[in-house]
């Protein structure tokens, strides 16, 4: 049973260090950035391929520099880096210009909760048996190491249809996933475009709202919520029979278990502007530059605040109604 011994010395001293400071680019590969960056390229897409629908309604009218509807929105869509020459003035075909002016300044608000969990345990439980002529003595011996490292990271971004489907650099959305990633969902490509349209489709033919008793400024959220844990164990164990007159180890096993949980939250909000006081201003990268954004940044942020309110309300019912479920049976 020596090497059980050795083992367990050397896991209960090194395997709980495993976990430092866990962060999700050790087993995704994509920093909090990355995954930040993902979500903002996807709803740009999203965003631009709305625009190149509408334009395309032009048909054969001109609708921009001399441009068909047809022509325009193959220019936009073959070479995306010309979305950043287009100014929504100078679209001629009022039927189009008019949802362009009037969406282009609906915010894109972002929620990040990236929330990474490691356990590490290891330990060993050593029995010694002293056979009596009537009877055993017995002492059990554990050691045990448990530790837990948890890093939870929360940040906010914000954008603007327009912001990001002119003015966000091409390079920024370089290198961005194709397809889904079904193990860690955040790091691949998601449903951004069923937001998007539903959004546009509710605020046109359905009355669409704010929160509470807000019926001027609608507004829709996306909570996403990813999960994914792996957890390891190994448990070996040997035994020996008793020997009479002195104590023996009798029964030893080792002990190590090892998790981790990658828990990302996103909240993904768009708002139509109250008015057009206090609008964010972008730079030519699409960053927000002050002054002016203070206000509606401002108003973005307490509606994400809001909303994460209403999920933890929502979680804790949910709680309540399981506990409900549960208690007659008991």
């Amino acid at each position: 049973m020596q090497w059980i011994a050795r083992i367990a010395l050397l896991s209960t001293l090194c395997c709980g260090a495993c976990s430092i400071y866990p962060l999700p680019e050790d087993t995704t590969s994509f920093d909090s950035d990355r995954i930040a960056s993902v979500i903002r390229c996807q709803t740009r897409d999203a965003i631009r391929r709305v625009i190149v629908a509408l334009i395309a309604t032009g048909k054969d009218r001109v609708v921009y520099r001399g441009m068909t509807g047809y022509q325009t929105a193959a220019w936009l869509e073959q070479q995306p880096a010309h979305f950043h020459e287009v100014k929504w003035e100078q679209i001629t075909d009022t039927k189009i210009r008019a949802p362009l002016l009037f969406y282009k300044d609906t915010s894109v608000s972002y929620d990040f909760t990236i929330d990474t969990t490691e356990v590490n345990t290891a330990g060993v439980n050593v029995t010694l048996v002293k056979k009596l002529f009537v009877g055993n003595d017995s002492i059990g011996l554990v050691a045990k190491n448990d530790r837990t490292r948890e890093v939870k990271r929360h940040f906010r971004a914000y954008d603007s249809f327009d912001s990001l489907a002119r003015l966000m650099k091409e390079e920024t959305c370089d290198g961005m996933p194709q397809q889904v990633n079904a193990l860690y969902p955040a790091t691949g490509l998601l449903r951004i475009d069923s937001l998007v349209n539903s959004f546009l489709l509710a605020n046109q033919w359905g009355n669409l709202a704010g929160d509470d008793a807000n019926y001027t400024t609608a507004q829709m959220t996306d909570t996403l919520t990813f999960t994914t844990k792996f957890t390891g164990n190994v448990d070996p164990s040997t035994a020996i029979d008793p020997v009479t007159g002195r104590f023996v180890p009798s029964s030893a096993s080792l002990n190590i278990d090892n998790s981790r949980q990658d828990l990302h939250t996103i909240l993904i909000l768009l708002r139509l502007p109250p008015n057009t006081k206090g609008l964010p201003q972008f730079d030519e990268y699409g960053r927000i530059i002050a002054p002016g954004y203070v206000g509606q940044k401002a108003a973005a942020s307490a509606a994400l605040d809001r909303q994460r309110d209403f999920n933890t309300q929502d979680a804790l019912t949910k709680l309540g109604t399981g506990i409900g479920r549960v208690g007659p049976g008991l």
